[in-house]
């Protein structure tokens, strides 16, 4: 038999013991994740309840995502102008009553004055809602008394709202002012909620029944309420002298208006008969849950309290380090300015001229080393960034400001990042005199070359090294005179060919020729 044929019977067979293998190893494998999926498959009924509202809500975000996708250009118009319409809305009722809308939190008499406002916006709404709640039951009963019982009351809204809203926004605006307006809001949305409940239940408790009856519970929710807004204050010590007139008014309701305890009040007998039962265990619970919804409030109130006392901590620590921030990259920057300042103006050109022929020659190099363009454009702004961007280092314009702006974040942000960028630059200028000077001297040792080697030693960074050794030879220092080109390619292929790969040296040497031309050039511009 040819050894090519028994090699390929070989081959075959191989082939054939190995897919047997593969399939017994297959069927294994399958063994193993039936087992295992017969285990995953055991869910609890709170597991598959989760993953059935997650199935739903990804179907829900999937189907509109496909259904905007296929809406037609007229209905995506007529969406993008009901969406903007909604968005106006939205963002006017979010101006009229959010909290802290351009409001310093550290400025207790601005928050205050903000919450004042809002909660002046609120009960000016609220108020609406009373006027409506005091309409009601005119049928019936004495119509031209509960007209005038409304008139009335809506004076008493109008007069007291001008009068806190004049305190509050009166000038100069002061804490003191804020307070007071506070503790007025407060006060006068408490009474006024128990007015307008009292007038419910004078006029309609006794003498209607069924649904009319359940306009005076909804005036008793409205004392609730009233208590809500309160709290949106955020201050327990307002809750805590609100808290201690609800009690003594809503016992005061309770034992007058809800039930007149005060007419069994001559005999303690003939007075325990009536409140016994359902009367002594409906103010019993009243009295409870109002307790339990106060304290529930005032819990609310200190936990936001807690939480706004740290958030101002935060911020204090913020403003602090914005301080430190802006001084330490300011100190940064003088420092960058001393090192790159030159003295005297023939020199901070000679300078600039050098990082111009640096940069020159390492784009042609990068060119010749089969670099993009972009990169080697790249390469040419980092060479003279140092020149270029000098100007942006100062942040001088923010000493004025107690405190900066996103804008302000973001400039400085910047800044900084040029800044870095340009003490990268300066430290492979430093470093290349270091070489070069080493060199000169003779100080140079293993551990100065692993040393150097360790600073920016990318390729891209060699690029820029090597040019601006180039110049640094060429040109005349306090250490040597100038050298000429091909002394130059000399000591840069014996003496400095350990800074740098091997292909950017060859690709240096190999077209020494146009450096030479190109720096001749830039010498006589």
């Amino acid at each position: 038999m040819d050894d090519r044929q028994k090699t390929l019977d070989e081959f075959f067979r191989n082939n054939k013991s190995k897919r047997k293998k593969k399939e017994k190893d297959s069927k294994q494998i399958d063994e193993y994740f039936n087992d295992v999926s017969q285990q995953k498959s055991k869910k609890t009924f709170s597991d598959k309840v989760v993953e059935f509202f997650r199935l739903i809500s990804f179907k829900n975000k999937f189907d509109e995502n496909k259904v905007s996708s296929n809406k037609k250009r007229t209905e995506i118009i007529k969406s993008t102008h009901l969406r903007k319409r909604w968005y106006h809305i939205k963002d006017y009722f979010i101006r009229k009553f959010s909290f802290e809308a351009g409001v310093d939190i550290l400025d207790d008499t601005s928050v205050l004055f903000r919450k004042n406002i809002v909660i002046q916006n609120i009960i000016t709404i609220t108020n609406i809602v009373f006027l409506l709640f005091t309409l009601i039951g005119s049928d019936g009963l004495n119509q031209r008394i509960n007209i005038i019982v409304t008139f009335v009351i809506g004076l008493i809204m109008v007069i007291a709202g001008q009068s806190i809203g004049s305190i509050i926004k009166e000038k100069p605006t002061t804490l003191h002012k804020q307070q007071m307006g506070q503790y007025l809001s407060g006060i006068y949305v408490l009474m006024m909620a128990i007015a307008v409940y009292i007038k419910l239940r004078l006029t309609l408790g006794d003498s209607l029944e069924g649904g009319f009856f359940s306009i005076t519970q909804a005036g008793y929710s409205l004392i609730y309420f009233s208590l809500v807004v309160i709290a949106l204050y955020q201050d327990p010590k307002l809750l805590n002298v609100i808290f201690k007139i609800t009690i003594v008014a809503m016992t005061i309701i309770h034992v007058v208006v809800m039930y007149p305890v005060y007419r069994y009040a001559n005999d303690f007998v003939q007075l325990w008969d009536y409140i016994k039962g359902p009367i002594l265990t409906d103010l019993i619970l009243r009295t409870l849950i109002l307790a339990i919804f106060m304290i529930g409030l005032y819990s609310t109130v200190k936990i936001s309290e807690d939480i706004n006392i740290k958030r101002k901590q935060e911020l204090v620590k913020r403003r602090k380090m914005e301080k430190d921030f802006k001084d330490v990259v300011s100190d940064v920057f003088d420092v960058i300015s001393v090192y790159k300042q030159r003295g005297e103006d023939i020199a901070e050109r000679q300078y600039a001229e050098s990082a111009k022929r640096v940069a020159k020659i390492a784009g042609e190099l990068g060119g010749f080393l089969g670099y993009s363009s972009k990169l080697c454009q790249e390469i040419f702004e980092f060479s003279t960034i140092h020149i270029d961007k000098r100007d942006i280092l100062n942040v001088d314009e923010y000493d004025s400001k107690e405190q900066l702006n996103e804008a302000d974040y973001k400039s400085i942000r910047q800044k900084t990042i040029v800044g870095s960028i340009i003490i990268k630059r300066l430290q492979l200028d430093k470093k290349a005199e270091d070489i070069v000077r080493a060199h000169f001297e003779k100080t140079v040792s293993r551990d100065f070359i692993k040393e150097m080697n360790g600073i920016q030693n990318n390729r891209e960074s060699q690029v820029i090294l090597l040019s601006h050794i180039y110049d640094i030879l060429r040109q005349e220092r306090n250490y040597k005179k100038k050298l000429n080109h091909q002394r130059t390619i000399d000591l840069i292929k014996y003496e400095f060919n350990e800074y740098f790969d091997p292909q950017i040296i060859d690709r240096f040497i190999k077209y020494e020729a146009e450096f030479e031309s190109t720096y001749h050039d830039l010498l006589e511009e």
